[in-house]
């Protein structure tokens, strides 16, 4: 038997369809990577070059906007989808698509969410240990 997490996560990423969603757990985990790295390097007393915290930042940006790009792609192919149906389908299959179609925005504004806080309390962090 599966753990939970893993299984729920597992689920979110082939239902919001893998092309868009590994490149962003890619994205997630690289920030994370570089999250931890500058929270070490802060605990041990050494300089924490800025391009770090550019880094973290500007990750989370393009996980935001590849997100976004997902969604326009997953909505555009249903929507061609729906301009090729012969019968009308029930107004609950419609948002079931639709409800799909924006797992990868949430996902992407998820992590830029992570990336800006990290940002910040860092941000804050480098300039409280400099003064």
């Amino acid at each position: 038997m599966k753990p939970m997490l893993a299984s729920f996560l597992y689920d979110f990423h082939m239902t919001g369809g893998p092309h868009f969603m590994f490149p962003l757990a890619l994205l997630l985990l690289t920030n994370i990577n570089l999250i931890l790295f500058s929270i070490f390097s802060l605990i041990q007393k050494k300089v924490l070059p800025t391009k770090y915290l550019e880094a973290i930042k500007l990750i989370g940006i393009l996980a935001a906007v590849f997100g976004s790009l997902g969604t326009m792609v997953g909505l555009m192919e249903a929507f061609d989808a729906l301009e090729g149906m012969k019968e009308m389908l029930p107004f609950q299959v419609i948002m079931g698509g639709m409800k799909v179609a924006i797992i990868t925005v949430i996902y992407g504004l998820f992590i830029f969410c992570v990336s800006m806080l990290a940002y910040i309390i860092l941000k804050l962090s480098v300039k409280n240990s400099v003064v």
